[in-house]
């Protein structure tokens, strides 16, 4: 567990909010595109039309991608706890 200062743990709830809203922007663009942009577009993939499949499958996907990287490189793990004295 890493030792950071009040001002640095907000910088890095900041930063692991941002990065957590930009993936959920990704795979609701992702969604609609692979739904309503493949719509017209007729294939089969396991005799369902592939605009489901990629919609419903492919958002798990992308998800599970996107959940380890930010696992990976934008979260730490640190305390919550104030750590500082109170300053008086």
């Amino acid at each position: 567990m890493e030792k950071m200062s009040y001002r640095e743990k907000f910088i890095q709830m900041n930063k692991e909010a941002k990065a957590t809203w930009t993936a959920a922007v990704v795979l609701i663009a992702f969604w609609w595109l692979a739904g309503f942009g493949t719509s017209k577009i007729k294939y089969t993939i396991f005799q369902m039309p592939g605009w489901f499949v990629l919609s419903c499958f492919g958002v798990w996907v992308l998800s599970i991608v996107l959940v380890t990287v930010l696992t990976t490189w934008v979260f730490k793990d640190f305390s919550l706890e104030d750590d500082e004295p109170a300053k008086e």
